[in-house]
């Protein structure tokens, strides 16, 4: 888990703003650049909101998760994915995964509460849960006493929406766990994510980010077997013993390999 980082509550209420999300990134991957799609989206609207202040506020989140400190070549890399991936799923994920790297408390919440419940079988996971969980946290981060009462609510009740918008679970009041389908274009894009983040070897197949896909271990070897079949990687095991070489030298090279129709 995250204890070197703060939690903080700004996806209270924010959800996943899937469709303002990719309609942003498709425009940087025309060759907008991030001020822009910001005049587009605050001056003329493009992402059709009511009010100034609606928009500003959505810009702003989009621009946390997915512009933000980042380098623009893996904002382009991430554009280019979002525009041309022709599974809709696994852009999904992408989106997921991508918001997971920047939001501490997201990813923490996702790889030991969600993925805890799921693999133990549960059927659905509630406010409860994750309550339960945040009160569990709190000798670590000390940041969770100070949120009121109406803030926790809110923030349950968004990662809850945000999880469903993402496909973890469904269900508009009963959030249900259900068999998650994990492409292999989303599986690809993570795997040379984490190589270029320097993991590698066993360190990478028993990664925790592959829990954000709801993933155990042996599914990650499904998984690594199928991006073998698929050219992605050379991946071999024999008990114990792992071989894994990748195809590309990156994750840019990857994913054009995955919207340029070279998927096997």
């Amino acid at each position: 888990m995250t204890a070197d980082r703060q939690y903080n509550s700004t996806m209270a209420g924010k959800g996943a703003f899937l469709s303002d999300a990719k309609l942003v990134l498709r425009e940087m991957d025309a060759g907008r650049n991030p001020d822009q799609v910001r005049l587009a989206v605050i001056e003329d609207n493009l992402l059709d909101q009511r009010t100034r202040h609606s928009r500003s506020t959505v810009w702003k989140e989009i621009f946390r998760r997915y512009v933000s400190e980042r380098d623009p070549r893996d904002v382009s890399t991430l554009a280019h994915m979002v525009a041309h991936c022709p599974n809709p799923t696994a852009v999904d994920l992408v989106l997921f995964y991508e918001y997971c790297q920047v939001d501490a408390l997201l990813y923490d919440l996702t790889i030991c509460c969600t993925y805890g419940l799921y693999q133990s079988a549960r059927m659905a996971i509630d406010r409860v849960d994750i309550n339960e969980w945040l009160s569990q946290r709190g000798p670590d981060h000390p940041e969770i006493a100070g949120w009121s009462p109406r803030t926790r609510g809110r923030l349950t009740a968004g990662y809850l929406a945000t999880i469903r918008d993402f496909g973890l679970v469904k269900g508009a009041q009963r959030k249900e766990f259900h068999k998650m389908y994990v492409p292999r274009e989303a599986f690809v894009y993570a795997l040379y994510h984490q190589k270029e983040r320097g993991l590698q070897g066993k360190s990478l197949i028993y990664s925790t980010d592959w829990r954000l896909f709801l993933l155990s271990e042996n599914e990650v070897i499904f998984h690594l077997e199928d991006a073998a079949s698929g050219g992605f990687v050379h991946f071999r095991r024999a008990g114990d013993v792992y071989d894994l070489r990748f195809v590309y030298q990156g994750l840019r090279e990857a994913v054009y390999a995955i919207t340029d129709g070279q998927v096997r």
